[in-house]
């Protein structure tokens, strides 16, 4: 228990002291527990779950920090109990009374918790809110279950509410508590629950439940605009007119107060402060620092003078508390993102709390890829290799860090950021390193230093004030501005998975217009990493075999250039926008970018991009003993060694993978049917298999393999079209064309030799009916992101 003579200030923008709900009672309370009194009923208030100590687990994503979404409830006294509603915050209804009842009576709400009254006590009733600190409001057994790692359930014998560290005061409660989720003793647990769990059939976890009084007053609500870059929050509001449309949308944003309202600009009464986490290490948190800092100058630009800073936590700060905007060093088992979240008021969109957490082992990655490329142990410069790898690394971190903390003010990835004349921090950067004139590799232009263009509007189109002035009319204005200076704009769905198709929008690439260029560059510095790689990559304390892992990073070193091509082929341009604004729909790539763009990924499957150089393979070495391949590594075929055929295999497919996706072809079908000059799917096809199994020109004698690589790559491509043609995706249209030159392949290989009469055979089987010719499992690539 805690005393309420002891509780911290208020830190939660925009609210006042309410005195809705207390802890009354203390260690020695009579009653055991958790003793919470509460004063208001009826009325809403915020209510989310975090965990201050997590998993551990990349794969869970149930990080040490991480916070839930935010819920509005309410406490309500019925037949002599207290009971916790949740508001329905995604269905509401506006206008007068009538209206606002029809809608709170249409949609569900939820009971939670309840709890009988103990007593009375200064105008409120005290309750033993154990039961409410032990809810499992962060969901971690759903998302247990939803990542298959069993059927874990909240195990109220190991679980307990840490009473001593509850704290209450003007901004809220939070009640801690220690959540102890059980697998059935007949169940299993997943593989990532038994990575970091030291008895897997039991996860232990803490989580923080914050009760916090609504800001008020409320925060003028801006409208969230598709074109704008921020985080739309919203409602369906059932009491709009049909006209007006039942969504409703809200710009997540921090409450900015200046001391003069109608001023241009000026200081504010409370600045934004991130606070980050002292655990993270030199010189690490000085860039963090740094590159959450480049936000201050937007801030300065808009108008708000001192209104935002990053810094390092003081000693002693509770960064649990709701009205901490926190940076957390977050470590975890496996390769995994970071992330920024505002935590936000659903009637306003007001951010009310940042949380960010960094993934710790972005920077063993960034550091291996750096290494890999350097490759400085033992060198007779090695210290400046040194330097150089070190300064790639405090690079990414300052640009991560502004990134993540982006995402805690309210905005959106931009993944068309890497074409605007200085890169966004929104975007995902790939690092972009050159070849010298000396042919040594150059890192030092690796990530953009600053914000960009397109990140000062963000703030300006989120925050900036407009005395005077029309608020929707200078919102467009900023708009047009941004568009006037090309300033494209496309976010998540429209740029990655597997239903993307924006041709400006691929994520992990290096910034530059001309797609082409960055896949020459990427690639010319794979050659040169490759041709030094040897066993300088590595730490002389590391064991051998993650010369593996090294070795996977060269080899598939330009495969974010390959997409950003590949993205050409049935690509497509459209931007964000209303309905009574200028558009121009969607545009297909021209014909001819689209036909170059296939010819230059085709190209990628020849034997001289695929086959690793004999200096690489001549140091290759199983893992020692206590070791093993992670996913990082190239699968193996091989026993116990390396296997080149895997590594030939994966980079082919990085090719078809991008080529023969069926939401692609399908776009391509169209595209063809209306202008015969785009490529159609049975063009894409028939560069994958010439370029194959009808190369016309020898393979090169030097290269390791070469004759049997080229071979890999055939049966890459044959295997990726069999599956393409077995699944659901593809149109009628397109297994119709993929097929006939499936046909048509068979006839051309029948006279070849044992591969080509092979290959024949393998298509005869599956287009007679033969679902599982025998040409292996589908290649695993290994994971690219996050960088």
């Amino acid at each position: 228990m805690s005393d309420v003579s002891d509780l911290p200030v208020d830190r939660t923008p925009g609210t006042t002291a309410t005195g809705f709900l207390d802890l009354p009672g203390g260690p020695g309370s009579d009653v055991g527990g958790l003793l919470l009194g509460v004063r208001r009923f009826g009325e809403p208030f915020l209510l989310m779950a975090s965990l201050s100590h997590g998993a551990g687990s990349s794969t869970l994503g149930l990080d040490r920090g991480k916070a839930g979404k935010v819920k509005v409830a309410e406490f309500r006294r019925i037949a002599g109990r207290v009971v916790l509603v949740l508001r329905n915050k995604h269905h509401l209804a506006s206008g007068d009374t009538a209206a606002v009842r029809a809608g709170e009576e249409s949609f569900a709400r939820s009971v939670v918790w309840s709890a009988p009254v103990l007593g009375e006590r200064d105008g409120g009733v005290v309750v033993d809110a154990s039961g409410l600190a032990l809810t499992d409001f962060h969901g971690v057994a759903d998302q247990l279950r939803e990542h298959r790692q069993g059927a874990y359930a909240l195990d109220p014998d190991a679980s307990f509410p840490l009473a001593d560290e509850a704290r209450t005061g003007p901004g809220g409660a939070r009640l801690p508590a220690l959540l102890t989720f059980r697998l059935p003793r007949e169940g299993s647990p997943g593989a990532a629950v038994e990575a970091v769990t030291p008895a897997p059939h039991s996860l232990t976890v803490v989580q923080q439940l914050h009760l916090v009084p609504l800001p008020d007053p409320p925060l003028p609500a801006r409208r969230y605009h598709p074109a704008s870059g921020g985080y739309g929050i919203g409602h369906d509001d059932h009491g709009n007119d049909a006209r007006s449309g039942r969504r409703v949308g809200l710009q997540p944003r921090f409450r900015l107060e200046p001391f003069d309202p109608d001023a241009p600009a000026g200081p504010v009464r409370r600045p934004v402060v991130f606070h980050v986490d002292p655990a993270i290490p030199e010189p690490i948190r000085t860039a963090v620092v740094e590159g959450g800092n480049w936000w201050a100058d937007a801030f300065e630009r808009a108008g708000f003078h001192d209104a935002f800073r990053v810094e390092v936590a003081p000693e002693g700060l509770d960064d649990n508390d709701l009205g901490v905007n926190s940076v957390r060093w977050v470590h975890r088992d496996g390769r995994g993102w970071s992330h920024g979240q505002g935590l936000t008021d659903p009637r306003t969109g007001e951010i009310v709390c940042g949380r960010v957490r960094l993934g710790s082992q972005r920077v063993e990655q960034v550091t291996a890829l750096a290494e890999a490329l350097y490759a400085p142990y033992g060198q007779e410069d090695e210290r400046e290799r040194l330097a150089a790898v070190e300064a790639l690394v405090l690079s990414r971190m300052r640009q991560l860090a502004a990134h993540e903390i982006g995402h805690a003010l309210g905005f959106m990835h931009n993944f068309a950021g890497s074409h605007h004349p200085h890169p966004s921090v929104m975007d995902y950067p790939h690092p972009r390193v050159t070849v010298a004139p000396d042919g040594t590799l150059d890192s030092s232009r690796a990530y953009a230093h600053g914000l960009g263009p397109w990140d000062h509007f963000l703030v300006a189109h989120a925050y900036g004030r407009f005395p005077g002035e029309d608020e929707e009319t200078a919102l467009a204005r900023l708009r047009d501005r941004a568009a006037a200076r090309g300033l494209i704009y496309v976010s998540d769905e429209d740029a990655r998975g597997p239903g993307a198709a924006h041709a400006d929008a691929v994520v992990w690439t290096a910034p530059g217009p001309d797609v082409f260029a960055a896949l020459d560059e990427a690639l010319a510095v794979r050659r040169v990493a490759l041709a030094g790689f040897s066993r300088a990559v590595l730490p002389p304390g590391r064991q051998t075999g993650e010369l593996e892992e090294r070795a996977a990073l060269l080899q598939l070193y330009h495969r974010s250039q390959l997409s950003a091509v590949a993205r050409l082929v049935g690509g497509v341009r459209y931007g964000y926008g209303l309905a009574g604004e200028e558009g121009t729909g969607t545009v297909p790539v021209a014909a001819r970018t689209q036909a170059r763009a296939l010819a230059r990924l085709a190209g990628l499957l020849r034997a001289e991009h695929l086959a690793l150089p004999e200096n690489v393979l001549a140091v290759l070495t199983p893992p020692g003993i206590r070791y093993g391949r992670s996913t990082e590594y190239f699968d193996t075929r091989a026993g116990r060694v390396f296997d080149p055929f895997a590594a030939v295999e994966a980079t082919a497919a990085l090719v078809t993978e991008e080529l023969l996706e069926p939401a692609l072809l399908n776009r391509l079908a169209w595209q063809h049917a209306t202008d015969p000059a785009v490529p159609g799917p049975a063009d894409v096809v028939e560069a994958l298999l010439t370029a194959t199994w009808r190369r016309p020109d020898p393979v090169p004698a030097h290269l390791p393999g070469g004759a049997a690589v080229q071979e890999t790559a055939g049966w890459v491509v044959l295997r990726a079209t069999f599956g393409l043609l077995r699944g659901d995706g593809p149109h009628a249209t397109v297994r119709a064309r993929v097929g006939d030159r499936l046909g048509r392949l068979a006839e051309d290989l029948r006279g070849g030799g044992d591969a080509e009469r092979a290959a024949a055979r393998a298509i005869d089987g599956f287009l007679a009916g033969d679902d599982a010719p025998r040409t292996g499992p589908e290649p695993r690539i290994p994971p690219g992101a996050p960088l």
